[in-house]
């Protein structure tokens, strides 16, 4: 019985690349050291807006309970706050917040609540902040005095 050339052709190449493949391994201690921090952004050259160092992020979250009456009342509140230094003196502060009351067990209408502002530090003792909010007057801004390290 003779043997087909596109058989002998394709049995040969899966011989090569079954004893070949395991010469291209890479052993852990030829693995180069990677710093996480340069690795994210790109290393020491990224401008000085987009460095990691300039950022801030906060997670929060909340649940609180009473009862008045017979009736009980619960909160449930996710808060994630972000901040950016533009300039050593400027800085951008964003808050947003999820919150999700209930009444006796049944649920409501949750609310979505958000801030932005611009905080200039002028001098040693005067600092300026402009910030516009949808938070209602009741209900205290999470991270409302938020500063970056250093400022």
């Amino acid at each position: 019985m003779k043997k087909h050339p596109l058989y002998i052709i394709i049995s040969s190449v899966f011989i090569l690349v079954v004893t070949a493949t395991p010469a291209f391994g890479q052993f852990k201690a030829d693995v180069p050291h990677q710093n996480v921090r340069e690795s994210i952004t790109g290393g020491p050259t990224i401008p000085g807006l987009l460095d990691a160092q300039n950022f801030q992020m906060n997670h929060s979250f909340s649940m609180s309970m009473m009862n008045m009456g017979g009736m009980s009342v619960g909160v449930g509140a996710y808060t994630n706050a972000f901040s950016m230094a533009i300039t050593p003196r400027l800085s951008l502060n964003t808050q947003i917040s999820l919150v999700q009351p209930t009444l006796n067990g049944y649920q409501n209408q949750g609310n979505v609540f958000y801030g932005v502002g611009l905080n200039y530090k002028a001098t040693e003792n005067s600092y300026f902040s402009f910030q516009l909010n949808n938070y209602p007057t009741y209900y205290q801004r999470p991270n409302q005095y938020l500063h970056l390290r250093g400022y």
